[in-house]
């Protein structure tokens, strides 16, 4: 059985994250999408809510499961069995970060592989940094978030 895991913070989760765990889950049996604690980063949301938005945005994808992890992204795949981690990149400066984490992750365990998914064109601007960046100023970030965090967020 074909299992990947796709890993991130979803603070909140996005129509760009949405686009690739769609993706992600035509390619494998099964896709757990996890929510880790980045040590780089300050949550703006709690777990609790960022578990939320992802389960609504994912209702429709009977292959995917979500779940909060703490801890490398290496760990979590083990977790679950998955060989196989997915990322995104939008640009060239995600793909230095994640060519990066992925020799990383390597050096970890070489039985988890990482495969890259492009970002397609319409969500190459679409980051959780941007619409926290919009929030901060009230501004309208229906066009980059499922509607579910849209509702609830303009609530």
């Amino acid at each position: 059985m074909s299992i990947a895991a796709f890993c991130g913070s979803f603070d909140p989760i996005t129509k760009g994250h949405l686009d690739i765990i769609e993706r992600a889950s035509k390619m494998f049996e099964e896709v757990y999408v996890f929510i880790l604690s980045n040590s780089n980063k300050n949550s703006y949301f709690s777990f609790e809510q960022r578990m939320h938005w992802l389960e609504q945005a994912c209702a429709h994808l009977e292959n995917v499961h979500c779940q909060v992890q703490e801890g490398l992204s290496v760990e979590a795949c083990k977790s679950v069995n998955a060989t196989v981690l997915v990322r995104g990149i939008r640009n060239t400066v995600d793909f230095e970060y994640e060519k990066n984490i992925a020799s990383m992750n390597l050096l970890l365990d070489e039985s988890i592989e990482t495969i890259c998914l492009f970002t397609r064109d319409e969500y190459a601007h679409c980051s959780s940094s941007n619409v926290k960046e919009l929030l901060k100023y009230g501004k309208d970030i229906s066009r980059l978030v499922p509607e579910c965090v849209a509702k609830e967020i303009s609530k």
